[in-house]
């Protein structure tokens, strides 16, 4: 039984540290980056994400290139 409470302890504690790093992690991004690449990223990311929907597939770096490069532009 003291068992099962050490491992559930554990896991809770090692999730707990790698979200609050990933948190910190993030904001220090956030302090590097400008708005305006910020919003690039996201737009991208969000660009990325539809085109995968759309063709139901992963896809090759030259596809995210692409969008990344049409994204540039028009911001």
């Amino acid at each position: 039984m003291n068992e099962l409470l050490f491992f559930l302890l554990g896991i809770g504690v090692t999730i707990y540290v790698s979200e609050t790093y990933a948190e910190k992690r993030g904001k220090k991004i956030e302090k590097i980056l400008s708005k305006k690449l910020a919003r690039l990223l996201e737009e991208c990311s969000m660009q990325i994400g539809i085109r995968q929907k759309q063709l139901n597939r992963d896809l090759t770096e030259d596809e995210k290139d692409n969008i990344l490069d049409k994204c540039y532009r028009e911001i």
